[in-house]
């Protein structure tokens, strides 16, 4: 089983055809509402690659709340460990995406469901594993220490976060700490990426990766660092494309080596980035395996 705990939100995406110069009034080519956060996609991306998930994670009293739910009931992921926050509203963002797939988004968190300090109850038996973001940084704390202590794997999306004490200790508890540019540039204060993974590793000597979009994955093993390139695609929507890189991750890093679940993910979250619908038309592990004939070898750098 593998567990993917984080915020929660709705996702408003309205389509548009290209971002405007200044603030004018636009016409929407498309308004849908969808399920959305780093480890509810994640774990919609497991259930579609075949694997065995879970979903734990913070959602408020209202309407919002129940249709999400209802989509986890739908596609039979348990969300049952999720607190409960009453009278507070569920996360919502607001995605415009234009033409090219690209998009901006701005995000509402009410401060009375982020402020929630309970914890659900966390099993950390030997067939368990995890995913975690660490915009709910008290669940992230918690479940990477005590996935250190019972040496189980915890894959750790560290993207928007603010540098603190308990994100540190994130990062050096969780077996695979796998940043986006932008957290590895806010975590190593804009060191270079292979300078960046090289002092990583220094210090604790073991896997660090970071996620770049087209520019493909960097990451640090043994000592050596190694990249793989992301293939040429027909992008449709990138929205998300992170999230389902992390949950093909989680799941391939199962059962194949590191380079294997890399490229394996990478060929995910391109073939997702080809395709619009969010968690409703999410690649299948066999159309994953067919379409990661096209990623090159990865190379030691």
């Amino acid at each position: 089983m593998i567990t993917c705990v984080g915020p929660i939100f709705l996702d408003r995406v309205i389509k548009i055809d290209r971002f405007p110069e200044k603030p004018i009034k636009l016409v929407a080519n498309g308004l849908e509402k969808r399920l959305g956060g780093p480890a509810p996609v994640a774990s919609f991306a497991i259930k579609s690659l075949g694997g065995e998930a879970e979903f734990v994670g913070r959602f408020g009293s209202d309407d919002t709340a129940d249709f999400l739910k209802s989509e986890f009931l739908e596609s039979g992921i348990p969300a049952e460990k999720s607190i409960i926050v009453e009278e507070a509203q569920t996360s919502q963002s607001h995605i415009f995406e234009d033409s090219l797939g690209e998009r901006m988004l701005a995000v509402f968190n009410e401060e009375k469901l982020i402020n929630e300090k309970t914890l659900p109850v966390f099993d950390f038996s030997s067939n368990q594993s995890y995913l975690v973001d660490t915009n709910w940084i008290e669940a992230a704390h918690f479940v990477a220490i005590q996935s250190n202590k019972h040496q189980i794997k915890c894959i750790v999306d560290l993207d928007n976060f603010s540098n603190n004490n308990l994100v540190d200790e994130v990062v050096n508890s969780a077996s695979h700490p796998v940043f986006s540019e932008i957290g590895l540039n806010r975590f190593t204060n804009n060191m270079p990426i292979i300078d960046a993974l090289r002092s990583l590793y220094k210090k604790t000597q073991k896997f660090y990766a970071v996620t770049l979009g087209s520019k493909g994955v960097y990451w640090i093993e043994n000592g050596d660092v190694f990249h793989c390139e992301s293939p040429k695609i027909d992008v449709k929507e990138t929205n998300g494309a992170g999230d389902v890189f992390h949950g093909a991750f989680a799941t391939f890093i199962e059962n194949n080596t590191t380079q294997e679940a890399i490229e394996l993910a990478t060929a995910c979250a391109s073939l997702k980035c080809t395709r619009t619908g969010g968690i409703k038309n999410l690649p299948n592990k066999k159309e994953v395996i067919e379409f990661s004939k096209q990623i090159k070898p990865s190379k030691q750098v």
